[in-house]
């Protein structure tokens, strides 16, 4: 038990000397004008030296919310690439996305933020322990673009009810971001955000696009002759 608990406080102290944050995780912008670039910063909280790579994707989701990435060097520029950061010093990264300016619909990014294994100059590795990777998501989105949302199904799922959610819309939504309007033949309630957050794991669903979310049953509401409106919040 002794040598676990070693173990657990070495993991627990690499992690803290090699720790570090990525601010925003989550961004929007838009294909053309000033809000076509952006700045994200790297804070070193660690302390040791941190080295960090940064790689734009673009990013697609199935109905289930498993995501396929591909490289998009071509319509992220991020400047710099790779950075080495002092202890307790910040890193800012410009983001500016290159691609086709008259975009119909929004585009999905993720900029992963990878934590780069470096060797000291006595050619032995330095021991950084845990490696940590950030995956940032930024939304390209086109002025005046909307989304669209409906529940289309709502049924048993094992324990939990299975939603399913379509966007016809041109932009992105966040569920999290909604207030829902909940009936059945006998009851109705009002769900907020907040709510939602609680019910169902994710949020995202881009545009023109399906997903299916795991969701917690509504206590006292029947699954069989239910209906949600979505609406968004303001």
């Amino acid at each position: 038990m002794f040598r676990s608990i070693v173990t657990v406080l070495s993991i627990i102290v690499s992690f803290s000397v090699q720790a570090y944050r990525v601010e925003p995780m989550v961004s929007e912008m838009e294909p053309l004008g000033k809000r076509a670039q952006m700045v994200m910063r790297v804070d070193n909280t660690g302390s040791q030296p941190l080295t960090v790579e940064l790689i734009p994707k673009s990013m697609t989701m199935d109905e289930m919310g498993n995501e396929t990435t591909q490289p998009a060097d071509d319509e992220l520029l991020v400047i710099p690439v790779t950075a080495v950061i002092e202890p307790g010093r910040s890193q800012s990264v410009m983001i500016r996305y290159l691609g086709n300016p008259s975009i119909s619909e929004s585009k999905a990014y993720r900029v992963t933020v990878k934590q780069v294994q470096v060797e000291r100059a006595s050619g032995e590795a330095a021991n950084v322990g845990l490696l940590l990777e950030f995956n940032t998501l930024i939304n390209v989105k086109p002025k005046n673009s909307r989304p669209e949302l409906s529940v289309t199904n709502v049924k048993k799922n094992g324990a939990n009810w299975l939603l399913e959610v379509t966007n016809t819309g041109t932009s992105y939504a966040r569920l999290n971001k909604t207030n829902w309007q909940v009936a059945d033949k006998d009851h109705s309630s009002f769900v907020t955000g907040t709510e939602i957050r609680e019910l169902i794991a994710g949020s995202l669903v881009l545009p023109n696009s399906k997903r299916s979310f795991v969701m917690k049953p509504l206590e006292g509401f029947d699954v069989d002759s239910l209906s949600i409106d979505i609406e968004l919040a303001e």
